[in-house]
C-alpha cells in the first residue's frame, strides 16, 4: 500500500480525496492529512512517502513552497487545484499528474491508473527540478519525456521538429530523435506557437531551426539535424508570411 500525504487547507477537498481513496481499498494507506505547508513539512521530513496529494493554493503559501523546502524527495506527487492557471502548462511541459477540482472519479481512476504503471515499470520520480524551473516561466523552457528507465529533460530550445506517429511522437533534437507516447497535438497545444510551427499535419517545425527552403512542387525546409521535413500545400502561404 502506499503512505499517502494529503495536503490541502480546505476541509472539504480533503473529505473528497478521502471518499474517492475509500473507493479504491487496497492501495493507500493514508498516514495524514494537513492543511499547511509547515505541518506538511513536519510530516515529509519525519515519515516515508510514497505519494502526496498536494494542492497549489494553501493558505498564503503554495504547494511549491513545500516541495523547495524539502531536501530529498522521494514520492510521487499528484497536484490538485481549482485553478486552470500558469501552473497546468508547467505540469505538462514536466510530465506531472494533476486534478482539476471537483475531482472527477473517473479522473481519479486514470490518474491512479498512470501511478500504478510508473511503479510497476520502476520509473523514477518526475523532475521536481524540471517543474520548479517551469513554474517561473510564462513559457517553460525544459520538456520532460518519459522512458522506460525514468524521464529525461530536454531544452525547448534545442528541439529541432516533431514528427507524428500515430498515437505516438518522434522528439527530434540535434544529435538523437526520442519517441513518447502522446500524440502530436498535445505538443501543438503545449508548444509556443511563436517558435513551433505545424508545417505539415504530421509536422511541427521550430522555426528557429530552420536551414534552407526548398520551394519546388512539394516544398520543404532542410533542417538544423540534416532532416527534411515537407511542407503542405494549404500551409505553404501561412508559413512564408512569417518571414516578412
Amino acid at each position: 500500500m502506499l503512505n499517502t500525504l494529503i495536503v490541502d487547507d480546505e476541509s472539504h477537498c480533503i473529505k473528497r480525496l478521502l471518499h474517492l481513496i475509500d473507493r479504491k481499498p487496497g492501495i493507500f494507506n493514508v498516514i495524514a492529512t494537513s492543511k499547511t505547508v509547515d505541518d506538511a513539512l513536519k510530516i515529509a521530513q519525519d515519515t516515508s512517502l510514497d505519494l502526496v496529494f498536494l494542492d497549489i493554493e494553501i493558505d498564503d503559501k503554495t504547494g511549491f513552497d513545500f516541495l523547495r523546502q524539502l531536501n530529498h524527495i522521494s514520492f510521487k506527487t499528484i497536484f490538485t487545484t481549482a485553478f486552470d492557471n500558469y501552473a497546468i502548462k508547467a505540469f505538462k511541459f514536466s510530465a506531472f499528474d494533476y486534478l482539476m477540482k471537483p475531482i472527477d472519479f473517473d479522473e481519479f481512476n486514470e490518474t491512479i491508473a498512470r501511478l500504478n504503471e510508473e511503479l510497476q515499470s520502476k520509473g523514477h520520480n518526475n523532475s521536481v527540478e524540471s517543474l520548479l524551473k517551469n513554474i517561473e516561466q510564462e513559457q517553460p523552457k525544459l520538456l520532460t519525456i518519459p522512458s522506460v528507465e525514468g524521464f529525461e529533460t530536454v531544452l525547448v530550445a534545442d528541439i529541432v521538429h516533431l514528427e507524428a506517429n500515430g498515437n505516438y511522437t518522434y522528439i527530434h533534437t540535434k544529435h538523437k530523435k526520442q519517441i513518447v507516447s502522446k500524440p502530436i497535438k498535445f505538443y501543438e497545444n503545449l508548444l509556443d506557437e511563436k517558435l513551433f510551427f505545424k508545417c505539415h499535419k504530421s509536422h511541427l517545425i521550430n522555426m528557429e531551426m530552420i536551414k534552407t527552403f526548398n520551394k519546388g512542387k512539394q516544398a520543404y525546409v532542410q533542417m538544423e539535424n540534416g532532416n527534411q521535413v515537407p511542407i503542405a500545400t494549404r500551409r505553404k502561404d501561412v508559413f512564408l508570411k512569417k518571414f516578412h
